[in-house]
């Protein structure tokens, strides 16, 4: 099978999920009809991003990453940078995915294929050429997703054997390497179990067995606090769920733990540099057309 007719394969597969709302956990379909421009986007796992129709440029500690369709971005986790997605010239079109390698994923791959470690170039590689075996992969993985829909321990045995590829070519270095979690990474664990709680330290004492000043007192050595991190993680859940999916922004709002949508929106701009509804502008097109953004629904 040629490169160019894989790759027709792996928009068709994308561009009908997308339509029926049917991902799985860990692999986002995204696209837009307008650039998008998303600043101070944390990585909370380790990300293989590329697009199919436009170019996605990621801009992290002064570098930037762009990528063609063909091209591949390999994300480290723990990394905060800005992300932009960018239609194809003349048709106004971006489509692009992400793949998320969580920590139960990457545990499995260490299981399955520790003893291979050595043999494989692990240098870090932040950009590089696309695999044919790869895409294919995916499509087959979106298409038989259609039909049979995939839980979340299916889904892993499929990001691993894409790790598999990934490691064999030399490219699986910023997948693998990523740092062990840290205190604020488990925190913010806790803080997704239940957005719109009203957190407090205490809460989190009682389930770390840690007093509140070692807590406070290790936080600020990973330069955070207890409210910053509070703030991250509701963001960052925030611009997910406007970005994949087509709840109210309102509701959205609320599920993070904001009061009111106005507060929300107020965050939301001055850290990613847009409203959600001007994010949501972005994606808007014509009955009929294909694709608008990720319809990304999460499944155990």
């Amino acid at each position: 099978m040629t490169e160019q007719t894989i790759m027709s394969r792996l928009e068709k597969s994308m561009t009908m999920a997308f339509l029926s709302g049917q991902t799985a956990r860990g692999f986002w379909i995204n696209g837009c009809q307008q650039a998008q421009t998303i600043t101070k986007m944390d990585m909370s796992a380790p990300m293989l991003m590329f697009p199919i129709i436009g170019q996605k440029r990621i801009i992290a500690d002064r570098q930037t990453y762009s990528t063609q369709p063909g091209e591949v971005l390999l994300l480290p986790k723990g990394m905060r940078c800005d992300v932009e997605n960018i239609p194809e010239l003349g048709q106004s079109r971006f489509l692009g995915a992400s793949l998320v390698f969580d920590r139960q994923t990457i545990e499995l791959f260490g299981k399955a294929y520790s003893n291979g470690l050595k043999d494989w170039d692990l240098t870090p590689k932040w950009k590089a050429a696309g695999s044919n075996e790869m895409y294919s992969l995916i499509a087959d993985w979106i298409t038989h997703d259609q039909n049979y829909p995939a839980d979340l321990t299916h889904t892993r045995h499929r990001l691993v054997e894409i790790l598999l590829i990934l490691a064999r070519l030399g490219l699986a270095g910023n997948l693998l390497l990523s740092h062990n979690e840290t205190l604020s990474e488990r925190i913010t664990h806790h803080f997704k179990t239940n957005l719109s709680r009203d957190w407090s330290v205490k809460d989190l004492t009682k389930t770390l067995a840690m007093s509140e000043r070692t807590l406070r007192r290790r936080l600020q050595a990973e330069k955070t606090g207890f409210r910053d991190l509070l703030e991250d993680t509701r963001l960052n859940q925030g611009v997910e769920r406007v970005i994949s999916s087509d709840m109210p922004i309102g509701q959205i709002a609320f599920e993070c733990g904001y009061q009111s949508q106005s507060r929300f929106a107020e965050r939301f701009r001055r850290r990613f540099s847009m409203s959600p509804t001007e994010l949501r502008a972005t994606q808007k097109r014509p009955i009929g057309d294909l694709v608008s953004l990720d319809q990304h629904r999460a499944r155990n």
